[in-house]
């Protein structure tokens, strides 16, 4: 029954998102028998759109009326769970920064986002928001040496980090020294702008942290792997930052 009242109240809403799009202005009896609501249903969704960011304007009187703001609105997204989970990360992790600049309104854009996903979503998100910590800024000396780490090598440490899938690297450590290694990632920290990755490492059969930027080469495999315990990487990260 809740499913069924949630996809009345989906399917009624973008209706009246269609409907305030197909005409310059609707008077509140008009939507009310297009959608075939009461008065009182039609100003929840209206209130509702509001919150969600479409700038409806209501006037009263006469010429007066509901309209959508030079017709103006969001289109229904459709993202995976990837694209769902990098983008609130990208925001918490702008928000976490404290920018002075245009980063005023991140916390209510999160805060919409994440209450448009479905609950397995949020849960999902939810779970790896655990995973990633904000430290300190790095210091002058660290950051001489920072490159930005190609796409290629980023998107291969994403997408082993959301899934529990092991990564294969050819890392290269701050004396020059190559090696390859299976890691596990289960922790991203920043502390910015070099981001790390907290792994627990089988060449070594121990945990061990990597600067992504020395990451050379990486590659996803097959194999899983389940969270080991905390414990296990305190040795690693002074302090224990929190979570994101």
């Amino acid at each position: 029954m809740a499913k069924t009242s949630f996809d009345t109240r989906t399917r009624r809403r973008q209706q009246l998102i269609g409907l305030l799009r197909s005409e310059m202005v609707w008077t509140s009896k008009d939507l009310r028998l297009e959608l075939g609501v009461s008065q009182r249903t039609l100003m929840r969704e209206l209130a509702g759109l509001r919150e969600s960011g479409y700038p409806i304007e209501s006037e009263r009187g006469r010429g007066g009326g509901i309209r959508l703001n030079g017709r103006w609105g969001v289109e229904r997204l459709t993202l995976d769970h990837q694209e769902v989970t990098e983008l609130i990360f990208a925001l918490t992790v702008m928000e976490s920064l404290q920018s002075p600049l245009l980063t005023g309104k991140l916390k209510a854009i999160k805060q919409k986002l994440f209450l448009a996903f479905p609950s397995d979503q949020r849960a999902a998100v939810n779970s790896l928001r655990k995973r990633i910590m904000i430290g300190d800024s790095a210091g002058a000396n660290v950051v001489m040496n920072y490159a930005t780490p190609p796409q290629t090598i980023s998107a291969s440490l994403t997408e082993a980090f959301i899934a529990f899938r092991n990564l294969e690297i050819h890392y290269e450590s701050e004396a020059g020294e190559p090696t390859s290694r299976i890691i596990e990632p289960h922790y991203i920290l920043l502390k910015w702008p070099i981001w790390y990755v907290i792994a627990w490492d089988h060449l070594r059969d121990a945990s061990r942290v990597f600067r992504i930027d020395r990451i050379r080469r990486a590659r996803v495999c097959n194999a899983c792997f389940k969270l080991r315990s905390k414990n296990q990487f305190n040795n690693l990260y002074t302090p224990d930052y929190p979570p994101i």
